[in-house]
């Protein structure tokens, strides 16, 4: 695969429509001269217009961004290169595989739930996403942590790259543990950071087929030793927890939990959730356990619960998030049975009816070592920031879980990700890295970047000779896929005629 990651594309050019005369000669007869002025007038204000509009794409194309098209998988998922797009056979999922200079693409696995044997032929070649460039924008402000950066490449100054932005200025950087260090500690994400650079593990709106063989969700209803039955359905793409006889007097029977348990799409059986990217191909497996994860779900509660649990690991850490509902107390966490001091708590759950739209969205990360609970959208409390617990009672049986201490709980939406996991060696090929085995530090107008598909991505790690970017290579900052690179099937009366961009996947890049 080329190192090359962004080149210059050309945008067609826009013609003003040619106005149109009209034939009727008696429509001309009748027409009165006051009116024919004023006909005339509207048409030249239009092309005048038009003629304008054209005037200022040029100009703003010229001094204020340039259109650019990704030809690598550096940034996949984020940004993708040219690729196959494979409908999974088995849950639906699209399944981007990359495609390097030769036309040749890695062996399809679908991320979402393990399947393989996928024929590459049976999606089209996709150009790679193009993207509006804001230049000059770092002349006016300086570079930020974590947000994406196009610049000269250091080894090929007439070429541009792409990349993330993650050691800034007088910094001393470190890759360790899959993890940014600076100055010799964590560097930490905010919630919308992560909510950037997540990667999918799986999505619950993509239910694969084989579920009965090998489920991804499981039940534990009731306490330690004890079978009761649970409410807990899984009705498509929702999760539904309903009150049974069992369950009624529910505090003497404890949490009814459903646990997800992760399909390894490498190994081709259950185990911990890995840095596997379905962009390379089968072959380059996922050899990195990956512990930062991120649940998202939206969820209504009914007025007989009392309260929603999440349960989360990471490493030796177990974190329970305890929501009571309405007016039932603050919400509260728990590390490995130990009672956390979160601070003030702004937000609860709300009860809702069936017949109410009333779905709030929730959000539990454990990502760069800090605990994260947000309610539509805002963190009910603090960032709490914790030390990795090397000795502890280690992870349990699924890496996420939900419980519920009542009855009605519906879950739509749910999917679960993770963090990148940046990566000491480049697909194997022998190369020493900078700051990988020591810290580096940067020059007062250096930059330190790397690629979200880290196993693959030829950056600061690799670079032979430095691995900094200096300002003035910096050419300015993505801001708007606007002609994807993912595609999608046109149908008409039920017929499939072509493959076209998908329009629901221009977005803006933050």
């Amino acid at each position: 695969m080329t190192s090359l990651d962004s080149a210059p594309a050309d945008l067609p050019p826009i013609d003003p429509p040619a106005a149109v005369a009209p034939t009727n000669a008696t429509a001309r007869r009748v027409q009165s001269a006051p009116i024919f002025r004023e006909s005339a007038g509207i048409v030249r204000q239009t092309c005048e217009f038009l003629i304008i509009l054209a005037i200022c794409i040029l100009l703003f194309r010229t001094f204020a961004a340039e259109a650019y098209i990704v030809p690598t998988g550096s940034m996949a998922p984020t940004l993708l290169g040219f690729h196959r797009e494979i409908p999974c056979t088995n849950c639906d999922y699209r399944v981007f595989v990359g495609i390097d200079e030769r036309g040749g693409s890695g062996r399809p696995v679908c991320p979402n739930c393990g399947q393989q044997g996928l024929e590459p032929e049976s999606g089209p070649i996709c150009n790679g996403d193009r993207l509006l460039v804001q230049k000059f924008l770092f002349d006016v402000r300086p570079v930020r942590r974590w947000e994406v950066a196009v610049f000269q490449s250091p080894l090929e100054p007439n070429q541009a790259y792409v990349k993330r932005v993650v050691g800034l200025p007088g910094e001393s950087i470190e890759v360790r543990e899959g993890d940014v260090w600076i100055d010799g500690r964590i560097a930490r994400k905010s919630l919308e950071e992560q909510r950037r650079i997540r990667i999918p593990v799986f999505d619950n709106d993509f239910p694969p087929r084989d579920h009965a063989r090998y489920p991804r969700w499981v039940t534990r209803a009731g306490p330690p030793g004890r079978t009761v039955p649970s409410g807990w359905t899984l009705d498509g793409t929702v999760l539904r927890h309903r009150r049974t006889d069992a369950t009624r007097p529910a505090p003497g029977l404890g949490i009814d939990w459903i646990e997800y348990r992760h399909w390894d799409p490498d190994m081709g059986r259950y185990g911990p959730v890995r840095d596997f990217c379905p962009y390379n191909g089968g072959d380059l497996g996922g050899d990195n356990v990956v512990d930062d994860l991120m649940l998202t779900t939206d969820l209504r509660v009914g007025a007989d619960v009392r309260e929603v649990r999440i349960r989360i690991g990471r490493g030796g850490d177990t974190f329970v998030v305890v929501l009571p509902v309405a007016r039932s107390g603050d919400a509260f966490v728990q590390r490995n049975g130990r009672t956390l001091p979160i601070g003030d708590v702004h937000g609860r759950l709300v009860i809702t009816s069936p017949r109410e739209p009333g779905f709030q969205r929730l959000e539990v990360t454990v990502i760069d070592r800090r605990l994260i609970v947000a309610l539509d959208g805002r963190p009910i409390f603090e960032p709490f920031d914790f030390e990795s617990n090397a000795v502890g009672p280690g992870p349990f049986a699924g890496p996420v879980a939900i419980g519920v201490d009542g009855g009605e709980v519906e879950l739509r939406g749910l999917r679960i990700d993770r963090d990148v996991y940046y990566t000491s060696t480049l697909s194997s090929v022998p190369r020493r890295p900078f700051a990988i085995d020591a810290p580096y530090l940067l020059g007062r107008d250096e930059y330190f970047v790397l690629g979200d598909n880290s196993p693959v991505s030829n950056d600061s790690r690799f670079w032979p000779e430095s691995p900094v970017v200096r300002a003035s290579a910096l050419i300015g900052k993505p801001f708007l896929v606007h002609l994807p690179g993912r595609m999608f099937v046109l149908e008409v009366l039920g017929r499939s005629l072509c493959w076209i961009p998908d329009p629901r996947e221009i977005r803006y890049i933050r």
